[in-house]
């Protein structure tokens, strides 16, 4: 009787060929990737520009529905861009899965419609949109209008719930039903006993920038300062004074003449827009890498890096927006902080 044939000895490599064919994994490979989000900056003075290009060369309407200029983060559930819309020009409305935020560079006069308010954009307002909540946006002023555009899109995309864009009607606006600053009325501190939420992240809403430059003040008169952002606010959801969104919430923070904060690090990954002021960020304790930013740059923090920030004026303050999906990491029990 024949003795059967030996089988050859495979070697991890003919292993892994084989998984893939059958479409399976070995734990083992899961290894984590070396590449990671890096801290990144970028400066005004050169993305205004592009704007600018952009603008020449991309009409609203014909060739997009949008003119936007996205900013390349590495985050995987965040995403950040600018966005210029030219006098006279208007954006159809439409609505999407994504839940997005905008925040006023430049320029003014110009309106944001959500569920039918026009919210005049003006320099420091913050724009909240929940997501399927209907939007569009129109310059009437004189002079092009420029604001930060911020996404959950990496969150949707990997979720597979990314429904895009649905028109209101094909190249139109809404019509407009409420009177200007009424989100302001119906879910400010003086309001009706019950609100029904207009979608899973709440209702369009409109901070305007004097009340929170005027709460940071009251900070700074009070002497609360936080040792690790300096005079620091969240901007509080409407509805339940919880996070700005369930994915991702926005803070604003000011840096006195001189001030440097201490180290910390946390999960959840946070991208900063210098509103006013020139300073450095400082990312890692060694081999420190420093951005150093000026008046509308823009840079990131990646998870769980230690950073600290320095105002370099001796004489005036330094403001910083930022935003971060850190709620998201709090309600999975993810969310992690440390002290330096």
């Amino acid at each position: 009787m024949s003795k059967p044939a030996l089988k050859a000895p495979m070697d991890r490599e003919a292993l892994h060929k084989k998984f893939a064919e059958l479409g399976l994994r070995g734990y083992w490979q899961n290894e984590r990737s070396s590449q990671r989000m890096e801290p990144r900056l970028w400066r005004w003075k050169e993305v205004l520009p592009a704007l600018m290009d952009a603008a020449e060369v991309i009409r609203i309407g014909p060739d997009s529905f949008r003119r936007n200029i996205g900013l390349q983060t590495g985050s995987k559930t965040l995403a950040m861009g600018f966005q210029i819309v030219l006098p006279g020009e208007a954006a159809a409305a439409h609505r999407h899965t994504n839940t997005a935020l905008r925040f006023v560079v430049s320029g003014g006069g110009a309106y944001t419609t959500s569920n039918g308010e026009p919210m005049v954009m003006e320099p420091g307002d913050l724009l909240i949109q929940p997501n399927w909540v209907w939007h569009d946006h129109v310059n009437t002023s004189k002079e092009p209008i420029i604001w930060i555009d911020a996404l959950d899109a990496g969150l949707v995309n990997y979720l597979d719930a990314h429904i895009f864009r649905e028109e209101w009607a094909e190249g139109k606006q809404q019509p407009l039903t409420r009177g200007h600053g009424a989100a302001r009325r119906l879910y400010g501190p003086a309001r009706q006993p019950k609100v029904d939420k207009e979608g899973a992240a709440g209702v369009p809403y409109h901070y305007k920038w004097q009340e929170a430059l005027d709460a940071l003040k009251e900070l700074g008169e009070q002497g609360l300062q936080d040792p690790y952002d300096g005079l620091y606010i969240e901007y509080k959801n409407p509805i339940d004074g919880g996070h700005t969104f369930l994915t991702m919430t926005c803070y604003l923070q000011m840096l006195q003449p001189g001030q440097e904060t201490k180290f910390h690090r946390h999960t959840g990954t946070a991208m900063y827009h210098s509103v006013q002021g020139r300073g450095v960020t400082m990312i890692d304790k060694t081999d420190t890498v420093e951005m150093q930013w000026d008046h509308h740059d823009s840079y990131t923090v990646p998870p769980w890096r230690w950073h600290a920030h320095k105002n370099l004026s001796q004489t005036e303050p330094a403001i910083l927006f930022s935003f971060t999906d850190r709620p998201l990491l709090e309600m999975t029990g993810l969310d992690r902080e440390e002290l330096g």
